[in-house]
């Protein structure tokens, strides 16, 4: 009896010890990364998840035009961005 009431103290632990570990942090990180890719604004330099590094030249619904290279101009999905670039 008493070895049962251990089983799921410990099946409770390792659930919550999974959610606080690993779950969790991943849905903050998620979010913050959501909440970047929606304020992007022109100007910005940002690093997409290819590793291209560019300044937004024009901002969409969907979409955002990245200068990559003078005269050089590619249209890349708003969930491409990885991060934003220190000037």
């Amino acid at each position: 009896m008493q070895g049962s009431y251990v089983n799921i103290i410990m099946i409770v632990f390792l659930f919550g010890f999974m959610y606080f570990m690993i779950i969790r942090p991943q849905s903050k990180r998620n979010k913050e990364l959501k909440l970047l890719q929606d304020s992007l604004k022109e100007g910005d330099r940002i690093v997409t998840f290819a590793g291209i590094y560019g300044d937004i030249v024009e901002v969409g619904t969907v979409t955002v035009k990245v200068r990559i290279a003078p005269k050089v101009e590619i249209e890349i999905d708003r969930n491409a961005v990885r991060s934003l670039v220190a000037k």
